[in-house]
């Protein structure tokens, strides 16, 4: 039992299949919602209709979540995220792969928390 325990103690999502999560969540979403849509670059989390994706993307850091919405739901490329937001490459780059890991991390432990109540 105890194997079984430690097999399922930690879940990982390649970041393609984040990738995925948030633009196929996006545009369900937005076809779904699209004359109330409440999305923008403040509230990434707003394209989720799965609960556990929602709560996962709304405590990102809204930094992260700033850059994940302009390069995955406008599809701006890294030179104007940069302008946009003042920001080096460098950094852009980092807050993006930060944002992936925070998201990643966030759906674990809600994963966890969820099938601990079950």
């Amino acid at each position: 039992m105890k194997n079984k325990r430690k097999s399922n103690k930690y879940i990982l999502f390649p970041n393609e299949y984040i990738q995925k999560i948030i633009s196929e969540n996006y545009y369900k979403k937005s076809i779904q919602d699209i004359d109330n849509s409440d999305v923008n670059i403040n509230h990434l989390e707003n394209i989720f209709s799965n609960e556990l994706y929602y709560l996962a993307m709304k405590i990102v850091p809204l930094i992260e979540r700033k850059v994940l919405y302009l390069t995955y739901v406008e599809n701006c490329k890294l030179i104007d995220i940069c302008r946009r937001l003042k920001m080096q490459k460098k950094k852009v780059i980092s807050l993006r792969e930060k944002g992936i890991r925070h998201f990643k991390y966030n759906l674990q432990t809600l994963y966890k928390a969820n099938n601990l109540k079950k």
